[in-house]
């Protein structure tokens, strides 16, 4: 980097460092890209400032904060797809438990009762948990309230879904449990859901 200083490496890696990416060596790899960037602009006759500008255009058009969201999604986009694969077949499981067990309980056949405990095993840990993750990732840049929302709710029909289960095996706490998802929901999903609904409406 013969043709930087160590004013303009300062002035590149103090950028850089104020920028909201939280990866150091991402940081070093950027200081690094746009240093080598700007030093073959200034090669051509242009100051230190145009070859600045000219290297965060093509580095980073729209802004290095980009960058980071861009990594951040790559690096999960495995995730989420594998998240939303696992959503959809234990959405369809579930489906075809839940015709399956009407199925036995019309026929009155056996198996019925088995059909419908592994129906709700699907849905309170596949299906309800990939759903959430799903929806609650989508917030992840939103308010508070907006991800609390999906939290109480999550939590509120998880606890109705053991209560079913409970309650079809005639287990004991089955009252308990039903009572601490009633208060989950109108104490704490519903408000939450409400509140947006009227701020919506005044906006």
């Amino acid at each position: 980097m013969s043709n930087l200083t160590d004013e303009n490496v300062e002035f590149v890696t103090q950028i850089i460092n104020d920028s909201k990416i939280k990866s150091d060596e991402m940081k070093e790899d950027l200081i690094d890209h746009f240093c080598c960037a700007i030093e073959e602009e200034m090669k051509k006759g242009l100051s230190f400032k145009k070859s600045y500008d000219k290297a965060y255009q093509n580095i980073c058009p729209d802004g290095l904060d980009e960058i980071q969201r861009e990594t951040v999604y790559l690096l999960t986009f495995k995730n989420i797809k594998a998240m939303k694969r696992l959503m959809y077949l234990s959405g369809y499981l579930a489906l075809i438990g839940m015709t399956t067990t009407l199925f036995f309980r019309f026929s009155h056949l056996s198996y019925g009762g088995i059909s419908l405990f592994l129906t709700f095993v699907i849905l309170i840990f596949l299906f309800l948990p990939s759903l959430f993750m799903n929806l609650y990732k989508r917030e992840l840049t939103k308010s508070t309230s907006d991800k609390l929302k999906y939290i109480f709710g999550f939590i509120g029909v998880e606890l109705l879904m053991v209560f079913a289960i409970f309650r079809m095996n005639h287990w004991s706490l089955s009252t308990s449990i039903f009572l601490a998802a009633i208060v989950i929901i109108n104490f704490a999903f519903f408000p939450f859901l409400f509140f947006k609904m009227y701020r919506k409406s005044v906006e």
